[in-house]
């Protein structure tokens, strides 16, 4: 099989990021490069997952189209809420918080797409204006202007998008590192807070990238959580 990108190729692409750059600074840019391709890789994955699933096929074949196990395919594709886990992530979510994961899929199939990403997520968390995600948000950019920039970094449409959207390793994370950020802050619950705190760890998704383009980080997050008595311990 050919490989569609040569590795040449590559290397030309990041040696041209930074023509006056000193190795280092390429060896910089060639992790950032190569974080985007293999978050280019799992959406193939994801777009051909999406496309097995609209014609019918289960998840134990599609997991043995992959060589893994039905069990392998779902959880990298299927959030747990998703898949009828029991012990659910969403369990301990606020509703606000579970409807900032719907919505993310709502966004998803309206940029007609087969994924569902961590720029899916942050425009979800636009649709719950009243959420601390939110407020927190306002602080720094607009909803306006929040949008467009993520829109702006939207991928182009896919076509046919499933009923169940599958979320790519980034988006699927960020459901499971919310539950997490919650833990560490001391919280018995999951809100929108910690969705976005979630996006922000990944400094490499999409969402992430948006958001620090636009003065949102982690820290201005926590210091505006820790000012609003939201900080837990």
């Amino acid at each position: 099989m050919d490989e569609p990108v040569q590795l040449d190729e590559l290397i030309g692409f990041v040696a041209g990021l930074n023509p006056g750059g000193d190795a280092l600074a390429h060896l910089a840019d060639a992790v950032t490069v190569s974080d985007r391709l293999g978050e280019a890789a799992d959406q193939l994955i994801g777009h051909f997952v999406a496309e097995a699933r609209n014609t019918g096929a289960t998840w134990t074949e599609i997991g043995k189209s992959m060589g893994v196990t039905r069990q392998a395919v779902q959880k990298r594709f299927v959030p747990k809420s998703a898949a009828g886990d029991p012990g659910a992530a969403l369990e301990r979510f606020t509703p606000r918080a579970k409807a900032v994961i719907a919505a993310s899929q709502d966004e998803a199939r309206a940029a007609e797409h087969d994924y569902v990403g961590t720029e899916h997520i942050v425009l979800a968390l636009l649709s719950q204006p009243e959420g601390v995600a939110s407020k927190v948000l306002a602080e720094r950019v607009t909803p306006d202007r929040l949008r467009a920039a993520v829109h702006d970094a939207l991928g182009p449409p896919r076509g046919a998008v499933p009923e169940q959207i599958p979320y790519t390793l980034r988006g699927k994370n960020v459901i499971d590192v919310s539950v997490r950020e919650a833990q560490r802050l001391g919280h018995q619950y999951v809100g929108t807070e910690h969705i976005l705190l979630a996006v922000l760890a990944d400094e490499q998704g999409v969402g992430a990238v948006v958001l620090t383009g636009l003065g949102v980080d982690k820290n201005a997050v926590e210091a505006w959580l820790a000012a609003h008595g939201l900080a837990g311990h």
